[in-house]
């Protein structure tokens, strides 16, 4: 009789390296409480493991010290499986830092179960309707623009909608690693990104949502995001802070000192300081957010 080492993880991922910037990353859904919490493993000098289905927690910084020694993704899965006591339970995937991939699939997680692997990448997944959702997840990352963490979370979006877990939806996580650009300093220097949405009705819009804030705090702001100070965009500004309470004048559209203390006092005080202290433009994605943020706290009476 195999032995069942407790409840399976029903689990879709997907997994992808980006060689442009130098970035390992996973993106994971599931039908169990706080998925992201002991399946996703990775170091910029090592790459990723997501570890799926009856998974063993062990294996995550045992493959990881693997991939640190030199061993390839393929060799790092066969040395973690020779060692694993319940091969056949074990779902995973691994990308070392040649952007190598491996994904593997027990014959005892349950149906539908697998992996499809891609350029630079690779879906699995347990409990699906069917294997559809991860060949729509490696197609979408091998075709689509953008960072490595956008990619990846659209892509796990669309394996749900294709085929995603049979039993519905609760969690999902992103984790992505890269070596850092410079010394560590602050918050902003970290070179990793773990964003875990642990029980919601829709983790992928909610994995989404966090992103759209991540990079609203963590990123500066891009060129084409960028737009004029003239009096129709600075008047949007300054009725946007009075509904957050950091401006109490009149919205007459000039970028005085008075509105530019309140943008100083929203970027102190919500962490948007890399979006903010231009004169010469303002910025536009900030702009949406924070008028977005106004009226929904309008309607809920904050």
């Amino acid at each position: 009789m195999q032995h069942r080492a407790g409840p399976l993880v029903s689990t879709f991922s997907i997994v992808g390296y980006d060689p442009t910037a130098s970035a390992w990353g996973i993106a994971i859904a599931s039908r169990f409480l706080a998925v992201g919490a002991r399946t996703c493993w990775g170091a910029p000098d090592a790459g990723v493991i997501v570890l799926q289905a009856y998974l063993n927690a062990d294996n995550g910084p045992k493959g990881l010290t693997l991939l640190k020694q030199g061993l390839t993704a393929a060799d790092v899965v066969k040395e973690l499986m020779a060692q694993d006591p319940y091969p056949h339970l074990r779902q995973m995937a691994v990308i070392d830092l040649q952007g190598n991939v491996e994904t593997y699939t027990g014959e005892g997680c349950g149906s539908w179960t697998g992996g499809v692997p891609g350029t630079h990448c690779a879906a699995q997944g347990n409990m699906l309707l069917g294997g559809e959702g991860c060949e729509a997840m490696v197609e979408h990352f091998a075709n689509a623009e953008g960072n490595l963490a956008r990619r990846l979370v659209d892509a796990l979006a669309i394996g749900d909608a294709v085929a995603g877990d049979f039993r519905g939806r609760q969690a999902a996580a992103l984790y992505i690693v890269r070596p850092p650009f410079k010394e560590s300093y602050d918050v902003f220097t970290e070179p990793v990104i773990d964003l875990r949405v642990d029980d919601h009705a829709n983790p992928f819009d909610e994995l989404k949502r966090l992103l759209d804030l991540y990079e609203l705090i963590y990123l500066p702001t891009a060129r084409d995001e960028r737009m004029k100070p003239d009096d129709a965009t600075v008047k949007r500004y300054q009725q946007a802070l009075i509904g957050l309470g950091y401006y109490s004048g009149e919205p007459h559209g000039q970028l005085d000192e008075a509105t530019q203390q309140a943008l100083q006092t929203l970027g102190r005080m919500e962490n948007f300081s890399k979006r903010l202290g231009q004169t010469d433009w303002l910025d536009g994605r900030l702009l949406e957010y924070i008028e977005a943020k106004t009226n929904t706290d309008a309607e809920h009476g904050s």
